[in-house]
């Protein structure tokens, strides 16, 4: 979850040379590829529109399943300033006496049984026909054997399943990435508080694209049959560390081509830098993009970009939906919320009129007015 210091743009920065030339040498080497096949019978896109099995067009009317595969301090409301979800699992043991073995089938429990059958029917009663599934990449990572897990396909299964049966689709989103791709709370960055420092995300250091870029192979072959899942949604809110944020689309590069090597039939999701809001670091015409990138083409034919947006400015959207529509590229709006009602209200017109599919954030909360559904604590709730 973010809040609306996120909304800022924070440009200006420059990659290294060095950087370039190994992307360029990816470029020459066809990596980027366009050759996707994309296959009538999934949701794909044509131009700027998304599009149904039957070449209809497709109009998101979504909502995020936060607070389900991977915890927030946020959402739970017991700390307002940051608490991740490693930090509440070690709540929860402590809890059992610090019994790691209870506390691993809490999780388990509350995995299977958070969103049930009758939450998915009574979103779709509601006029809702997608959901945005955060997930935390360690359900499908095993540290011991450095090798994808199949772990998380028993959640991710229920669910889908469950929106199967209910004409609903489904967008996969890696919430919480390896080496943490932003300071907050929400991608499990355990080496961050709540002033959140950039210093604290690594996920461009390392083996952490890599890792990522398993996980989503792995994902994609599982799931390149299913066409109720509509699409992969590589990376939550990425805010790289000052003077790196060009890394940022190369890096995605990287991601879909792991998923491009086993699943030719789904869409590609890009989130822009800063939180989800600075859409320039993803623009592949851009001057600066070019020279510290080395990106200067359309990176996948079957590919949305997303926006996140918690701030009071509806009209700041109006930029994003510009670039986008320059590059011929659909626009979402993967996550919003935490304002009046009126300018939620606001917020989800402008989507409406500029034909944005919309994901508000998020169904479930503790003790709050801005979700559908929401549980007062008690005296002892901490």
């Amino acid at each position: 979850m973010t809040n609306t210091l996120h909304n800022k743009n924070d440009g200006g920065e420059r990659g290294s040379w060095s950087f370039r030339n190994y992307v360029g040498i990816l470029l020459l080497l066809g990596i980027m590829y366009l050759s996707v096949g994309v296959n009538a019978q999934y949701v794909h896109t044509q131009g700027t529109q998304i599009v149904d099995e039957s070449n209809n067009p497709l109009y998101f009317r979504g909502i995020n399943l936060g607070n389900w595969l991977l915890w927030e301090g946020y959402l739970m409301m017991g700390d307002y300033n940051f608490r991740t979800h490693t930090q509440f699992f070690n709540g929860v043991k402590d809890a059992f006496g610090g019994n790691l073995t209870q506390a691993i089938e809490f999780e388990h429990q509350w995995r299977l049984n958070y969103v049930n059958e009758q939450a998915i029917i009574d979103l779709k009663n509601q006029g809702f026909n997608s959901v945005r599934i955060p997930f935390h990449f360690n359900l499908f990572w095993d540290y011991n054997s450095s090798s994808p897990s199949n772990r998380g396909f028993q959640y991710l299964d229920q669910v889908i399943n469950y929106c199967r049966n209910n004409g609903m689709y489904v967008l996969l989103d890696m919430h919480a990435a390896p080496g943490y791709q932003n300071p907050g709370d929400h991608s499990d960055n355990g080496n961050s508080n709540s002033s959140q420092p950039r210093s604290s995300v690594t996920f461009w250091d390392g083996n952490n694209v890599n890792i990522a870029s398993q996980v989503w192979q792995h994902i994609a072959n599982y799931y390149k049959n299913e066409p109720v899942v509509w699409g992969y949604d590589l990376i939550n809110e990425p805010v790289p560390q000052p003077g790196r944020e060009y890394e940022l689309l190369p890096s995605l590069i990287t991601m879909r081509n792991a998923i491009r090597q086993v699943d030719n039939n789904h869409i590609i999701v890009a989130e822009g830098s800063w939180w989800g809001s600075d859409m320039q670091k993803l623009d592949w015409q851009d001057g600066q993009v070019q020279s510290n990138s080395g990106v200067n083409s359309r990176w996948d034919n079957n590919l949305v970009y997303q926006t996140h947006h918690y701030s009071n400015d509806v009209s700041a959207l109006n930029g994003r939906k510009s670039l986008t529509d320059r590059l011929g590229v659909p626009l979402i709006l993967g996550e919003y919320g935490e304002n009046s009602n009126s300018i939620l209200r606001e917020m989800t017109d402008w989507c409406i009129n500029n034909n944005v599919g919309y994901f508000p954030w998020s169904f479930k909360k503790m003790y709050h007015d801005k979700c559908i559904w929401t549980i007062n604590p008690n005296s002892g709730y901490i």
